[in-house]
């Protein structure tokens, strides 16, 4: 017998009615299939601080994971291998980076607005992030990224080694005088113990950066023009030669200068805050006692360049941005501000993890209250918008090693830098 008309057409109502099923079975599939990101970082030594985080995140989603994948070991090599990718079309989806690379990353097209993503702009709003940081971070009215954690030089002191050489006050050194004198005092001690060391060397000519804007001056004028090539710039690099004669420890490297202090043997080291976890150690292990102070600024003039870390979405991809936006918001709230705190040592930018008591952070840093003031101080610290800021920053680092080391003085130390800078902006 054959078919009926009927037949053929409840045949086809069947075979209409599992399509949408099956596109449906095929489309929660292909949403449940799982993201897995690429996070560039320069931390390839903190395996603890990014298990960690990897842990962490992997176990808070069920969509969603992060593969991280070291490309430096320090902010300019990671910058550097972020603008070779970009190149050859290698970039990763995430990576963590400073924020005063937002303008060139924005104008070259490799970081992708934040506030461009589906509730990105929300988030942004009611982060709890400065809105100085978030200013930071953004290029012609858009956010570029999202600050992660930030530094600020402090000054550590051994106060067993500032009391044998004769310290007697109930505080640590306060002015450049103070701390001046404090490491020549230590020197005089003699045998194995050192002075004191001030890391000179870090990224972006920092640490002369920073003893510049705390006497008020500024590496850039109003006329966007050199700012340092005067008596302000001057005097940054007299106080620098100062405290590297007085502490007597210009052959040593930032890394034995690092371990000199860890062992009890030295009674000044001036560096990013981020060392108070590895010293609080080292400080118990070694059986000395340890103070931090605030790094010199001048009242009503100075302010800090604080090192603002944070996280660029550098992916194209619209649903890889929102997983992106997925690990930024974990990252920035209170699960992934703890690690970086515990081991990383960085204050978070986050306020309201750094102004609660009773969070996981301070009481990891019980130090941190005694840097509000500081942290008040606290200015982005500046780069130069072209492709060889690092280039331009190395070879001032390389003149302030002259001052430190006793080959130049400050006024022809600055002339030089002056005139490499220049040379190099061209």
């Amino acid at each position: 017998m054959k078919p009926s008309r009927r037949y053929f057409v409840k045949r086809l109502a069947i075979g209409l009615a599992a399509i949408p099923a099956t596109s449906a079975i095929f489309t929660t599939e292909a949403q449940a299939a799982p993201v897995t990101l690429k996070v560039s970082h320069s931390w390839p030594n903190r395996t603890d601080f990014l298990q960690r985080m990897r842990a962490g995140f992997n176990g808070a989603q069920t969509g969603i994971q992060i593969d991280y994948v070291a490309r430096g070991d320090n902010w300019q090599p990671l910058f550097q291998a972020t603008l070779r990718d970009s190149l050859i079309g290698q970039l990763p989806d995430v990576t963590h980076q400073l924020i005063n690379y937002t303008r060139l990353y924005s104008e070259k097209r490799i970081a992708q607005p934040i506030d461009g993503i589906p509730e990105g702009q929300g988030f942004v709003s009611s982060s709890g992030i400065s809105n100085a940081l978030i200013q930071a971070a953004s290029a012609n009215g858009r956010v570029y990224a999202v600050p992660y954690g930030l530094t600020i030089p402090i000054v550590f002191y051994n106060m067993s080694l500032l009391e044998k050489a004769g310290w007697k006050q109930d505080r640590p050194p306060q002015t450049w005088e103070e701390i001046i004198d404090a490491a020549a005092k230590v020197s005089a001690l003699a045998g194995n113990i050192n002075g004191g060391y001030l890391e000179f060397e870090a990224s972006n000519n920092w640490m002369f950066q920073n003893v510049l804007t705390g006497l008020g001056g500024c590496m850039q004028d109003e006329s966007g023009g050199i700012g340092f090539d005067n008596q302000l710039g001057i005097e940054a690099m007299r106080i620098i030669g100062d405290f590297a004669k007085a502490a007597n420890t210009v052959a040593m490297t930032r890394n034995q200068a690092r371990q000199a202090f860890n062992a009890g043997t030295m009674g000044v080291l001036i560096r990013t805050a981020s060392g108070i976890p590895s010293i609080m150690k080292a400080a118990q292990s070694n059986n000395f006692r340890f103070d931090v102070g605030a790094f010199p600024v001048l009242a009503g003039k100075g302010k800090l360049s604080a090192v603002s870390h944070g996280i660029f979405v550098l992916t194209k991809d619209p649903a890889r941005q929102k997983a992106a936006l997925q690990y930024i918001k974990w990252a920035c709230g209170p699960e992934g501000q703890a690690p970086e705190a515990e081991y990383a040592g960085y204050l978070p930018a986050n306020s309201k993890a750094l102004n609660d008591s009773d969070s996981n952070y301070s009481k990891s840093n019980p130090y941190v209250g005694k840097l509000a003031k500081s942290l008040s101080e606290a200015a982005d610290w500046y780069t130069y918008p072209v492709a060889n800021t690092d280039q331009i920053f190395d070879a001032q680092i390389e003149v302030v090693r002259r001052v430190v080391t006793g080959k130049a003085d400050a006024a022809s130390a600055i002339a030089m830098m002056s005139a490499e800078t220049r040379k190099l902006l061209k």
